[in-house]
């Protein structure tokens, strides 16, 4: 009787190590001097005074707007009065019945101050990003010398490339409408401490950003009920973009385990669209 010794295939997984960002830098007053003076003059309705004034008195407002600042980063809480969008509906383009439901787009609008803060993390999240190379490098739009047209360029010099090698290539795309409303916020926190290494202080900050907000839609000149949002990332918002770009990093690796060569554009802040080519002998 012939015995089978089963030998014990040991497995040995790399582990990637994450660089880590557990605490924020001091937000200085010639920093959110200079932000305030690089806004757009753009005015919501949940502003207590215009924008354009604010700008013109940023030399007596930058020092308190920094305090307050740095104790929402210290405290990691995102304010709550930060948390309210106003919304409205505006018709996509002229001409479309306007009582169609579906030939509006929403428009939400933040506070000022709310998106100024959001600049002053987005700054310091996208220098901790690219400082340590952890931006999906398939990834177009909201990130400099990646736009639409280099993406463009892309996809087309992977598929004559294949072409030149006598490789046949099938292009898949997809366009996903609305996909910054179907972002689950425990799963963006989960992704942003394991893949991107937040943590601390700043992934609580997070955490208090993305709860608790709220919005209203405007439609002329009356307000709806207040509607409590449970998912999704800020419309109008300054992370928005690049917390999406976190939440859909993981596609690219993926992609890459299948050999099927993948680029990811976000079109608007609505829309986000994803192109596989596929090729093969």
């Amino acid at each position: 009787m012939r015995l089978l010794r089963r030998r014990r295939r040991t497995t040995c997984r790399l582990i990637r190590t994450t660089p880590t960002l557990d605490e924020w830098t001091h937000v200085t007053i010639e920093e959110v001097d200079k932000l305030m003076a690089a806004a757009l003059n753009k005015t919501c309705q949940l502003d207590p005074a215009p924008t354009w004034l604010v700008k013109d008195m940023r030399g007596l407002l930058a020092p308190f707007v920094a305090l307050m600042f740095n104790k929402s980063l210290a405290a990691s809480c995102f304010p709550n009065g930060f948390k309210h969008a106003v919304v409205r509906p505006l018709l996509k383009r002229s001409g479309l019945d306007a009582s169609d439901l579906k030939n509006y787009r929403p428009v939400s609008n933040l506070s000022f101050l709310s998106k100024l803060l959001e600049r002053t993390v987005q700054n310091r999240l996208q220098e901790f990003l690219d400082s340590n190379d952890l931006m999906p490098v398939s990834q177009s739009a909201y990130r400099r010398d990646h736009s639409t047209e280099t993406a463009v360029l892309k996809v087309q010099n992977d598929l004559m490339l294949a072409a030149d090698d006598g490789q046949l290539s099938a292009l898949c795309l997809l366009d996903l409408t609305a996909a910054f409303d179907t972002v689950d916020h425990e799963l963006l926190l989960l992704r942003l401490e394991r893949q991107f290494g937040l943590r601390g202080a700043v992934l609580q900050w997070f955490r208090s950003y993305l709860t608790g907000r709220t919005f209203q839609v405007v439609y002329d000149g009356c307000l709806s009920a207040i509607v409590h949002v449970l998912c999704s990332v800020p419309q109008g918002s300054v992370l928005g973009p690049r917390l999406f770009i976190a939440y859909t990093a993981d596609l690219a690796d993926k992609a890459a385990e299948h050999g099927v060569n993948f680029h990811e554009l976000s079109l608007v802040r609505r829309r986000h669209a994803a192109v596989f080519a596929l090729s093969s002998r």
